[in-house]
């Protein structure tokens, strides 16, 4: 008589089979997209990087972690895996003795699809879980690997829309006779108050033009 396998035994048959390094060992990855973010305040590290380490430590603490380094990515967009500090966060994965990897939230590790699946992919290999301090990350079920497939999905288009909406309006800004950014040499960019509001308009500078 054939064996009835259950979803419930195949699950936890695939739990058991997919290697899993020694519990206790912790890195965080921490991100921000701009040198602007970097250093916002005056401070160091600006306001973003110290906040998203102290959820990501907390985080740790909550599940009787050690954070044994931490890999900070400053002024590096997600939309490329091409960062100095992710590369090295991977590469020091690879010495197998690291279970756990804390981000603050999952739009900080990638913002594409293929890039989150990729990254994703190489931690199961290694038998690291990834974690998020504002996210479930689940990727033992097969609802929590939907919901992270959905998650990585809205961040890709996150990062894309917000590209396009700031392209159009630099597109619109130089049709009503702006300049998007600093103008080059030979103009200015002039601010004044009108109304109590800011206007801002282009004018040649009479002693470079």
């Amino acid at each position: 008589m054939p064996t009835t396998t259950t979803t419930s035994q195949a699950s936890a048959a695939a739990s058991a089979a997919a290697p899993r390094a020694p519990a206790g060992k912790a890195v965080i990855y921490l991100r921000v997209s701009t040198m602007r973010q970097a250093t916002k305040g005056g401070e160091a590290e600006g306001c973003s990087i110290p906040a998203q380490r102290a959820a990501c430590h907390q985080k740790a603490k909550d599940l009787g972690l050690d954070v044994v380094e931490e890999f900070v990515d400053a002024g590096q967009s997600a939309r490329s895996a091409d960062r100095p500090e992710l590369h090295a966060m991977l590469s020091r994965i690879k010495q197998g003795d690291i279970s756990t990897l804390i981000v603050h939230k999952s739009d900080r590790l990638a913002r594409s699809l293929e890039d989150h699946v990729a990254i994703v992919g190489s931690l199961k290999k290694k038998g690291v879980a990834l974690v998020s301090c504002m996210e479930i990350m689940d990727a033992d079920t097969p609802s929590g690997i939907l919901t992270q497939g959905i998650m990585a999905a809205f961040n890709e288009f996150y990062s894309s829309n917000l590209s396009f909406e700031a392209k159009k309006g630099m597109r619109q800004k130089a049709q009503n006779g702006g300049t998007p950014g600093k103008v080059p040499i030979g103009y200015l960019n002039i601010t004044s108050s009108e109304g109590g509001k800011d206007i801002r308009t282009v004018a040649v500078d009479e002693e470079r033009a």
